[in-house]
C-alpha cells in the first residue's frame, strides 16, 4: 500500500467513527458495529469527552460508553468507560467484531479516534497491570469484579472463586452475590499471555448496602 492510499485509507476510517458517533439519535440510544476482514481482529483508539457545562456526575448518573466483543449486545463485555475526560483508550476484540454502545442519556462525544484490523498473528503481550487487587462489593446484593486485561487478541480471561473456575471468557467482568459466609472468598483472574501464564488475586471489600431511616426514625430525630 502506497503512503497516499494508506493516509487516505486512515482518513476514510476517521470520518466514518467521527460520523457515527457525532449524530444525535432522538432517545440518544446510539450503537455501532466495527468490522474488520476475517483473520483479523479490531483494535480502537479513542478518547471520550463530555462537556463541562452539563451537570451531573456520569459514572454515578449511569452515562457510560459500552463496548463488547461480538457483533451484538450479545458479545463478551470487553470495559465500560465513563467520566467527563476519558484519554487515551486502546481496546482490542478477540475477533473481525467489536460492538459499541452508548448509555440511553448519551452526552458523550469521541473524538481523536480511530479503528484498524490487525491480523490474528500481530500479538500484543497481556497486561493485568490495571487491575485492582482490591475491590468494593454490596453485601447480599449483585456486585461486579474487575479484570481489565489488556491484549491482543483480546485475551481470555479465566475467573477463580477459591480456586475453581467460574468463568472463562474474553469478559473482564464477574458479577457475583456475597453472602455474610463469603467475606473471605478469595477470587482471581488469569490470562494466558501467548504461552505464560499471568494471575491477578482479588480481595473483596464488602460493605452493606445503605439503609434509609424509616418515616417512624425521623420523626422521633
Amino acid at each position: 500500500m502506497s503512503m497516499k492510499s494508506m493516509w487516505t485509507f486512515t482518513f476514510v476510517l476517521g470520518v466514518i467513527i467521527t460520523e457515527v458517533y457525532s449524530r444525535d439519535i432522538p432517545n440518544f440510544d446510539t450503537t455501532q458495529l466495527l468490522t474488520v476482514e476475517k483473520g483479523q481482529y479490531v483494535e480502537i483508539r479513542f478518547n471520550l469527552w463530555m462537556r463541562p457545562d452539563l451537570l451531573g456526575a456520569p459514572c454515578a448518573d449511569e452515562e457510560y460508553l459500552e463496548i463488547r466483543d461480538g457483533s451484538d449486545q450479545s458479545g463478551n463485555l470487553l470495559g465500560v468507560f465513563c467520566g467527563r475526560d476519558v484519554r487515551d483508550v486502546t481496546l482490542r476484540s478477540s475477533g473481525r467484531n467489536m460492538w459499541l454502545s452508548f448509555s440511553p442519556h448519551r452526552r458523550y462525544h469521541i473524538w481523536d479516534d480511530y479503528f484498524e484490523g490487525k491480523t490474528l498473528n500481530a500479538t500484543v503481550a497481556t497486561d493485568l497491570g490495571n487491575v485492582a487487587k482490591n475491590q468494593f462489593v454490596l453485601l447480599n446484593h449483585s456486585s461486579s469484579l474487575w479484570c481489565p486485561a489488556r491484549g491482543g487478541p483480546a485475551p481470555r480471561i479465566v475467573w477463580k472463586r477459591n480456586g475453581v473456575v467460574m468463568q472463562n471468557s474474553t469478559s473482564v467482568r464477574l458479577q457475583i452475590n456475597v453472602t455474610e459466609e463469603e467475606r473471605n472468598t478469595k477470587y482471581s483472574c488469569e490470562v494466558d499471555d501467548h504461552g505464560q501464564l499471568k494471575r491477578k488475586n482479588i480481595s473483596l471489600v464488602v460493605e452493606s448496602k445503605f439503609q434509609a431511616p424509616s418515616l417512624f426514625q425521623v420523626e422521633l430525630n
